[in-house]
C-alpha cells in the first residue's frame, strides 16, 4: 500500500471520529428542546387540572352567591305576603316564592354537578402532580447528562483537533486538498476499497486498467464516477 494512502487512511479515520463528535454535539440542543417539550407538557396538563378545580370552585360561589339570594327574596315574598290582605297580591307572592323555588332547585342541581366533578377530578389532579414530578426528574436528570456529554465530546473533539496536524505531515498539499474537498463533499467518506472490479464507495464498476493502476500502487487512483480514492484491500 502506497505511504500515503496509509496516511490519509488513518486521517480519515479521525476525520471520522471528529465528524462523528460534531453530528453529536450539533444534535444536543434538538434533544434539549424535545425534553423541554415534554415538561412543558407535563406543565400544561397540571395547570390544565388546577385550572379546572379553581374554576368549579368560583362557579359554586356564584351558585351558592344566587342561592342564598333567591333564599331571601322567598323570605321578602313571605313577610309581604303576611302582610297583605289582597288574595290577588298573595296569589301573586306564592308564583314568584315557587319560581325562585325552582330556580334553587335548579341552581343546587348544577351546584351538584360542579361538585362530583370536583371529586372526579381529585385523581386526576394526582396523577397530574404525580407525573409532574416524574416528568421534571427525569429532564433534570437528562438536562445533567446532556451536559456531562458536552463536556466529554468538547474534550475528544479539542483532543482529535489538536492530533490532526501530525497526522498531516508528509501528505503533499495537492492531495491533501484533494482529501479535505472530498471529505466535505463525500460525507466523510474519501478513501474506499475497490472489490471485485467495483467501487465499494460509489457501486459503479470500473474499468480494468483502473484496477490495474489501483494494484500497481504507483499513484493515486480515483474512481471515475465518485472521484474517491481507491484501494485495494490487505
Amino acid at each position: 500500500m502506497l505511504p500515503s494512502i496509509e496516511k490519509l487512511l488513518t486521517l480519515q479515520d479521525r476525520d471520522q471520529k471528529l465528524r462523528a463528535i460534531l453530528t453529536e454535539i450539533a444534535a444536543l440542543p434538538a434533544e434539549k428542546a424535545t425534553r423541554n417539550r415534554e415538561l412543558k407538557a407535563a406543565d400544561d396538563r397540571l395547570e390544565a387540572a388546577r385550572t379546572r378545580q379553581r374554576e368549579i370552585e368560583v362557579d359554586r360561589k356564584k351558585l351558592e352567591v344566587e342561592v342564598k339570594a333567591k333564599q331571601d327574596q322567598i323570605s321578602r315574598y313571605k313577610n309581604q305576603q303576611l302582610e297583605t290582605r289582597k288574595n290577588e297580591e298573595f296569589s301573586a307572592l306564592r308564583h314568584e316564592i315557587e319560581m325562585a323555588e325552582k330556580v334553587i332547585i335548579e341552581l343546587e342541581d348544577r351546584e351538584l354537578v360542579l361538585m362530583e366533578e370536583g371529586e372526579a377530578l381529585k385523581p386526576a389532579l394526582l396523577q397530574a402532580q404525580e407525573a409532574h414530578v416524574a416528568e421534571k426528574k427525569k429532564v433534570e436528570s437528562h438536562m445533567a447528562s446532556l451536559i456531562t456529554r458536552r463536556e466529554n465530546l468538547d474534550v475528544r473533539q479539542k483532543d482529535l483537533e489538536a492530533n490532526r496536524p501530525s497526522l498531516t505531515e508528509g501528505i503533499d498539499e495537492d492531495l491533501l486538498d484533494r482529501y479535505n474537498r472530498l471529505f466535505k463533499s463525500k460525507n466523510g467518506i474519501v478513501l474506499v476499497t475497490v472489490e471485485h472490479g467495483v467501487c465499494s464507495g460509489c457501486n459503479m464498476q470500473v474499468n480494468m486498467q483502473t484496477v490495474l493502476e489501483v494494484r500497481g500502487e504507483k499513484e493515486i487512483i480515483g474512481c471515475p464516477q465518485c472521484g474517491r480514492i481507491l484501494f485495494e484491500p490487505q
